[in-house]
């Protein structure tokens, strides 16, 4: 097998299992509050919801974002006239 051919596959593969995986789990942690969806303020004393995720402490994965898009703008019937 050739290097081109092999990273070719290997390319699809990963990109494949990433494409099962966000349809499977479409959501991830937020980055910025680790999934807790909440932080503290800047006092330190209270806690604060998340803006990022709006406290849900999830996050839409791109991947995901992308099949949304796609299927939005590609997956429309045809004109019914």
């Amino acid at each position: 097998m050739s290097p081109a051919l092999l990273l070719a596959l290997a390319t699809t593969v990963v990109t494949l299992g990433y494409m099962v995986a966000c349809r499977i789990w479409p959501y991830a942690a937020c980055v910025t509050c680790d999934g807790a969806g909440r932080h503290r303020s800047p006092s330190g004393k209270a806690w604060r919801t998340c803006r990022r995720c709006r406290g849900t402490g999830a996050r839409l994965r791109v991947g995901r974002w992308l099949w949304d898009l796609a299927r939005r703008e590609f997956g429309r019937t045809r004109d019914p006239r």
